[in-house]
This record gives C-alpha cells, structure tokens and sequence, in this order.
C-alpha cells in the first residue's frame, strides 16, 4: 500500500503547482518523504527504493522517468509566441 502511495504522491505533484514547488527546494529523499508525509501520503524512503526497484524492471522506464522529471521541474510555460521565436529584424551592422 504504501508503495502505491509513492506513485500517488509523484503523479499528484507533478499535476499541482504547490507541492512541485515545495520539491523543488527538497536536497534528500529524507526531505521529500516529509513533503509527501505533510500532504497526507504516508511513505517512507524504503518504500520509495522498493517503487524504484520495481518501476526500473518495467520496459520503458528510464524514458517514462525522464518525461515525468522534465514534467514535474520544467518550466509550466515559456515565454515565447505560439509560432516559435522569432528572427532579430534589427540591422546586425549600422552605418554610422
């Protein structure tokens, strides 16, 4: 159960705002688990190695992981326009 509580935390994080932003500042799993004990799901860090453990021999893991850490410490948006970045217009060499 409480591996499932693992999984429910990191999905629940990557959705909302707050707790990615609490994550953020985390420096050890031990800080983690606290953050994911105050929201209410009760793991421990053992229980996050066993997820871990398990996640990893599933086909697609690393790629999976790597899309849910762009995920949860990307960016929520950019700043550029909907057609990309645009090119400088200026001119590169003034006469004077």
């Amino acid at each position: 159960m409480s591996k499932d509580n693992v999984l429910n935390f990191l999905s629940k994080a990557a959705e909302d705002e707050h707790l990615k932003a609490k994550l953020e500042t985390t420096a050890s799993q031990d800080e983690v688990v606290g953050v994911a004990n105050q929201a209410g799901y009760e793991f421990s860090t053992e229980h996050v190695d066993e997820m871990l453990t398990e996640l990893k021999q599933k086909p697609g893991f690393f790629g999976m992981l790597s899309e849910a850490v762009a995920e949860l410490f990307g960016p929520v948006h950019d700043d550029y326009p909907a057609t990309g970045v645009q090119p400088y217009g200026g001119d590169s060499n003034p006469k004077p």
